[in-house]
């Protein structure tokens, strides 16, 4: 198949809606010659910030001239975001012609009657074996959803299993009950393994203790204590970390408030444990290059400074929590127009509450995908904040709605749903540059 037809056999497995289930997945990594057990993972689970640690770990390994697989979800752009070597995005030849391996070998045990794969099992499957033919020295795998049952678990090891912070979201899959998703969470631990989590609830701290000792792991929890804060602004922040074997002074990221300084504090902290146990060889050097030159798209984004325009992914609780942080450290008392479209199997009323409040305007729109809420339900919700809204019924009607009246004191915020984020940073962009060259 070509990489059309690759994209659209993909799409047609959405259909079959997100498999939490291993044994399909290990009965097809055999007949595929189980790609994954010649690779070493560094495993990453949890509610915010998996993308963002993901990428921090893999911009320090590639600073030390590493070969890197790096796989999260969900894409920006294309499916071709998900799966990357050194920051390069899987070649449209390469993920056909993995994508048209999978299909081949799906297809007799669909015809027998077993379930056919999620577009999550199909991805990871391309994904483990385009990294194996690579040759890559490491692989940085985000967790799609959960963790014990996710089709990233199918790995039997890993070199460290990493939590970022976990709070409720997915209930409809994983729990309402904060410990209980806590375990699916914790399901990443490996037998004898090392788990390096930031510092969680204590509810989810006891399940990571507990789901540790089980597996007679090592555990290590970064406390917010062991992170100094120095300096902030809108274009670089810099810390300190303290951790059990020195002091890491001034590391600078680029990358917007304080949970990303929290992200790269964890990322840094797993390198050097790994470092430590003579794992792996990581220069002071490396980590420090890697954090500043790290970048991850749709967190906190900044598309153009005059006037301004960011893009956010907060898509559930925790991350609107973090953006309203941002905006109260950042754009206190500043005019704010949001524009917003969630899905429905979200906390979206949580969502809502924690970010209309600092808008002057709301514009709602509705993000491509099958889940999406109709943006006329969004308003209806939020009618008692008496805010100035707007309905559009596509992201570009947005983007056009909201750049043609910004004025140049106005920040202007596209957030909430990832698929909407993805898709407005494309049109945002081309259509801030057809605008300069119109000018």
């Amino acid at each position: 198949m070509n990489f059309i037809e690759a994209v659209q056999f993909i799409d047609r497995s959405y259909s079959y809606g997100t498999k939490l289930d291993l044994e399909h997945m290990k009965i097809l990594l055999q007949i595929l010659g189980n790609p994954q057990n010649q690779l070493k993972f560094i495993h990453i689970a949890g509610t915010n910030g998996k993308g963002s640690t993901s990428s921090f770990i893999h911009s320090m390994l590639k600073a030390e001239g590493y070969q890197v697989g790096l796989f999260t979800s969900p894409h920006l752009h294309c499916y071709t975001d998900r799966i990357r070597i050194n920051g390069v995005n899987i070649s449209k030849e390469d993920f056909a012609r993995y994508t048209s391996m999978v299909e081949e070998t799906i297809a007799p045990f669909y015809e027998q009657g077993f379930n056919h794969p999620a577009l999550f099992d199909i991805v990871t499957l391309v994904a483990m074996m385009y990294f194996a033919k690579e040759n890559v020295d490491y692989v940085v795998l985000e967790v799609g959803l959960g963790g014990l049952n996710d089709a990233t678990n199918i790995i039997s090891q890993s070199l460290a299993s990493v939590i970022t912070p976990i709070g409720i979201d997915h209930v409809d899959i994983l729990g309402t009950d904060l410990k209980q998703i806590a375990y699916h969470k914790a399901g990443i631990i490996k037998s004898q393994g090392r788990v390096i989590s930031t510092w969680q609830d204590p509810i989810v701290e006891e399940v990571l203790v507990e789901t540790a000792a089980q597996q007679n792991a090592s555990l290590c929890l970064l406390r917010k204590e062991q992170i100094s804060i120095i300096h902030q602004d809108f274009k670089e922040q810099i810390f300190h970390l303290n951790t059990p074997y020195g002091i890491l002074r001034d590391c600078k990221i680029r990358m917007i408030g304080d949970h990303q300084i929290f992200n790269g504090a964890l990322a840094a902290l797993t390198l050097i444990i790994l470092r430590e146990d003579q794992i792996l060889s990581i220069s002071n050097e490396s980590i420090y290059q890697g954090l500043y030159e790290n970048y991850w798209a749709g967190r906190l984004e900044l598309l153009q400074d005059n006037p301004l325009i960011l893009i956010d992914g907060a898509h559930n609780v925790q991350g609107s929590e973090v953006l309203a942080s941002a905006l109260t450290k950042y754009f206190n008392n500043k005019k704010i127009t949001l524009i917003i479209g969630m899905l429905k199997d979200k906390d979206v009323d949580g969502v809502l509450n924690n970010l209309i409040p600092f808008a002057h305007k709301v514009i709602f729109t509705k993000p491509n995908n099958p889940k999406a809420m109709d943006p006329q339900e969004l308003a209806n919700r939020v009618n008692f904040f008496g805010k100035e809204t707007y309905i559009t019924q596509t992201i570009e009607e947005s983007v056009v709605l909201a750049l043609e009246n910004a004025s140049l004191d106005e920040i202007t915020i596209f957030t909430g749903s990832l698929y909407l984020i993805g898709d407005a940073r494309k049109i945002i962009t081309e259509f801030i540059e057809n605008r300069q060259e119109a000018s």
